[in-house]
């Protein structure tokens, strides 16, 4: 039996000694060092559809039975306000797939004025498909409730400790034990890190910090929670850009979860209080009742697994949660570690493999980011240093989508994240197509007529796809289990 310490109960904690004690069941043993004092930080209440793999594989919840317990709202897709000003765009999750195709629809579609995103998931409303809800899409969730809910599902299988962590022993290569304020000395076999933005375990392996700030420089954040009674719930996460940053709206149950995330090299906390009191004001007739603010550094640790140490969620690193990947990040960085690590040997091959997986999907995260900035603004200091200080990766991106256009092997042969159709959906949004380009670089195609003849077939097959999807009221959707 391999012995397991996890420090820190928040999303992550939780996440992780469900998925080990669950993979691994009586050959391992999992402890969990908790604060009881300290609460979840609250931000990441919007998720990727990864969420299933957790729900379903480990935790072994239906998506009924989360929302009847739970204030859990569903969530088809993000709408993008004013990144370009006064427009919007949907950026929506597929719900069959129609990546398949090396020229995908959308190429048909914006020659011929009809792009409405390539998708089923297409548009913000308060809608939801009624007959592939399941499929893919992702949550909205109240983090609180729903640690509740995993600790209530794992707390028999899992030894919670409520201490304080006051020493981490090491040997600069390996954690060799813990000290706790009532427990004593602690040790175990493997240590997984979920202390949050601390990362009390990993810094005592000296870890290499890869800093993102030059292109991504937002490091502060506000939230508020407000109080609301939906006449009809959305279905969609909303991130509109201000001039300095940017405001995410959540529908949670009874309330929305609202957040303002600026960077303090552009603004002061002062003014970033007013903004976003100007906004609560205008579009909540409500005002900021809160001081908190959530301080972090934009970046990622070069190896979230350092000997016999891994570090999972805020611990590992953190990228403004703008495409909602805080919890994908966890749930990936764990599906990794324990099907690699079967055995549990602890190799350096498995640990070697795992960090480098780590890396490219929080390399591609960063460059999905930065693409949702490249907007052009000059109506601010903030918006005027996003766009003389892009990434590499992004001008030559960008260049792509304006003299050419995207094909499936353009972008899944070095992704993991997202597929080709959400690079279009969000380049379209940020108006970076160019349809004469599209059109010329389909004529320069030996098979040009083939393309042509296949796009249209794609774009009228989701054309009927999408007439024969019903869509049902989300409020009615969620009120069936409550």
């Amino acid at each position: 039996m391999k012995k397991f310490i996890i420090v820190g109960s928040g999303t992550s904690g939780l996440i992780a000694a469900t998925m080990i004690k669950r993979r691994w069941k009586n050959r391992c043993s999992v402890s969990v060092i908790y604060d009881s004092s300290k609460k979840n930080i609250g931000v990441g209440e919007s998720t990727t559809p990864i969420v299933h793999l957790f729900l379903e594989k480990y935790l072994g919840a239906t998506i009924e039975h989360l929302i009847t317990n739970t204030s859990t709202t569903m969530k088809v897709g993000i709408n993008f306000k004013n990144w370009i000003p006064d427009k919007e765009y949907f950026h929506g999750f597929p719900e069959v797939d129609w990546e398949e195709q090396t020229y995908p629809s959308s190429a048909y579609s914006i020659i011929h004025d009809h792009y409405n995103g390539g998708l089923l998931h297409n548009k913000a409303d308060n809608t939801i498909p009624s007959s592939y809800y399941r499929k893919l899409h992702a949550l909205h969730i109240d983090t609180q409730e729903f640690s509740t809910y995993v600790h209530n599902n794992i707390k028999n299988e899992v030894d919670f400790i409520d201490d304080i962590v006051e020493q981490v022993h090491s040997d600069g290569e390996n954690i060799t034990g813990l000290t706790c304020k009532n427990s004593g000395r602690l040790e175990a076999d493997f240590y997984i890190d979920a202390s949050g933005f601390d990362a009390l375990l990993l810094r005592e392996l000296d870890p290499k910090w890869n800093d993102i700030s030059e292109y991504l420089p937002l490091d502060r954040a506000i939230p508020q929670q407000i109080p609301y009674e939906f006449d009809e719930v959305p279905s969609y996460t909303v991130a509109e850009a201000t001039k300095n940053g940017w405001i995410w709206q959540i529908p949670i149950g009874d309330r929305y979860g609202t957040g303002y995330i600026y960077s303090s090299r552009f603004t002061s906390d002062e003014e970033a209080r007013e903004d976003y009191n100007s906004w609560l004001k205008e579009n909540f007739n409500t005002e900021l009742k809160t001081d908190r603010i959530i301080e972090y550094k934009p970046g990622y640790y070069e190896d979230y697994w350092i000997g016999n140490c891994l570090s999972v969620g805020l611990s590992s690193g953190f990228v403004e949660p703008l495409e909602s990947t805080g919890i994908h990040i966890i749930v990936q960085q764990l599906e990794n570690f324990v099907e690699y690590n079967a055995s549990l040997k602890n190799l350096n091959y498995t640990r070697k493999q795992c960090n480098r997986l780590n890396r490219t999907l929080y390399k591609e995260i960063v460059e999905f980011i930065c693409l949702h900035y490249n907007t052009n603004r000059e109506d601010s200091d903030f918006w005027e240093y996003m766009k003389e200080n892009k990434t590499e990766w992004l001008i030559d991106f960008d260049d792509k989508c304006r003299n050419e256009f995207l094909l499936g092997n353009n972008i899944e042969n070095d992704k993991v994240f997202w597929e080709v159709n959400s690079y279009i959906q969000v380049a379209h949004g940020l108006e970076m197509f160019n349809k004469e380009s599209i059109r010329e670089f389909i004529d320069s195609q030996p098979d040009k007529d083939d393309i042509i003849e296949n796009c249209e077939l794609y774009v009228k097959e989701l054309q009927h796809a999408k007439d024969n999807n019903t869509r049902i009221s989300h409020k009615e959707f969620l009120s069936m289990f409550r």
